[in-house]
């Protein structure tokens, strides 16, 4: 168990109207956390309800071990990237957790945090919001999707972008609609 380390500054997000955002979010201690299909399952339905109640545009992404990277792109001018990063950071860990409590995972342990009142709960994010880079051009945005698709590659876990199942490269470059339907809950 252990004890939370003082309340770090929080990232800033800029909901400025007409850009899309890159947004990159690590487990907590970087745990490789979403390695188990079923919880990336469930990350993936609670990024998409979240895209659904924020009205915002999931462009691409990456599921990686220990963190994942979002392209998104709101639909209206006034949005809150903050409260859509909650919606589903807070889903996708009740779920997880959820589950780990019904398997008596020894997992859990580790994910067993302790707040300044004394009262313990678990963390399956890392603390915090997560790194958001407005992005205003298109050119940006594909230089981010390229990043999210060659980030397995580039990490050695599969020799080319088409061979990691977890990101949006068979639905956005090869227009594999199916591959999105499945990944995507």
């Amino acid at each position: 168990m252990s004890v939370n380390p003082p309340h770090r500054k929080q990232n800033k997000k800029y909901n400025i109207e007409g850009h899309a955002h890159f947004l990159t979010c690590s487990t907590f201690r970087r745990l490789p956390l979403l390695t188990n299909d079923a919880w990336r399952l469930c990350l993936a339905q609670a990024i998409r309800a979240a895209c659904d109640k924020h009205a915002v545009a999931l462009w691409a992404y990456v599921f990686m071990p220990e963190h994942i990277h979002l392209l998104l792109k709101p639909r209206h001018a006034e949005y809150d990237l903050s409260a859509y990063e909650h919606d589903f950071k807070l889903a996708s860990s009740r779920l997880v957790v959820k589950e780990l409590k019904k398997q008596q995972s020894p997992l859990l342990e580790k994910l067993k945090v302790t707040n300044r009142a004394g009262k313990s709960g678990y963390r399956f994010w890392q603390r915090g919001g997560g790194h958001d880079l407005n992005v205003w051009n298109m050119k940006k945005a594909v230089e981010k999707a390229e990043y999210c698709h060659w980030n397995p590659v580039k990490r050695r876990l599969v020799k080319s972008p088409e061979q990691w199942r977890f990101s949006s490269f068979k639905w956005l470059v090869l227009n594999d609609c199916a591959a999105r339907d499945r990944r995507m809950g």
